[in-house]
């Protein structure tokens, strides 16, 4: 049987090595050839050694990142599978990953294991794959659209101003912060104040503190 050679992105090193664990569990064909730290370690990787299956968690890349990563992997290696392991629950970059190329994309909130051994199985063939609260997200109905007002209120939000101080600085009254906190929270499913700021870092909506 021919070889499914797989490379695995991803810069944490435990979470690399577990999901090295997992393409190991699948057997034959499945064999890792390549770990990488960086996305950009993937063109010069490429040329080297091909690869049928690409593995990248996504958590401390910018979404844009990935969805040029998505494009440029369908359009030079179209019959390459790309499996994006992720916690953004946004509608939108979710579609944007699965409309390019042969993609597959796993929300980690549920048994990876299984489902990344699904996709592995379904995309080596040439299907995509999508874990079932990612296809919920992306097929729910659109998220209110934020606008320049609601940035600023989530950047001064990361400053962990009050909310009362926040309209004073924006000249806005405390109920339109509010109202922004609250379509920001749907924009980014999360239910909570406090999980606010964290889930916008995660989406590479704000810049990560190391």
């Amino acid at each position: 049987m021919k070889p499914v050679r797989v490379v695995v992105i991803d810069r944490n090193d435990i979470t690399r090595k577990g999901v090295e664990g997992i393409v190991s569990d699948a057997g034959d064909p499945f064999q890792v050839t390549t770990t990488l730290v960086h996305v950009r370690e993937v063109a010069p990787c490429l040329k080297e050694q091909a690869a049928e299956v690409i593995i990248l968690d996504d958590q401390t890349v910018h979404p844009n990142e990935v969805i040029l990563l998505a494009t440029t992997c369908h359009q030079q290696y179209p019959d390459m599978g790309l499996i994006i392991l992720s916690q953004r629950r946004n509608r939108e970059y979710i579609q944007g990953v699965m409309r390019r190329g042969n993609a597959s994309f796993i929300l980690k909130n549920g048994d990876v294991q299984e489902q990344l051994l699904k996709a592995l199985q379904l995309i080596s063939g040439g299907y995509p794959f999508i874990s079932p609260d990612a296809f919920k997200i992306m097929n729910s109905s659109s998220p209110p659209t934020l606008d320049s007002q609601d940035w600023d209120v989530l950047r001064l939000l990361e400053l962990e101003l009050p909310v009362k101080e926040i309209g004073q600085r924006l000249g806005i009254s405390s109920k339109t912060v509010y109202r922004s906190r609250a379509k920001l929270k749907k924009q980014l499913g999360v239910g909570n104040n406090d999980s606010l700021v964290d889930a916008a870092r995660k989406q590479g909506l704000l810049e990560r503190k190391e």
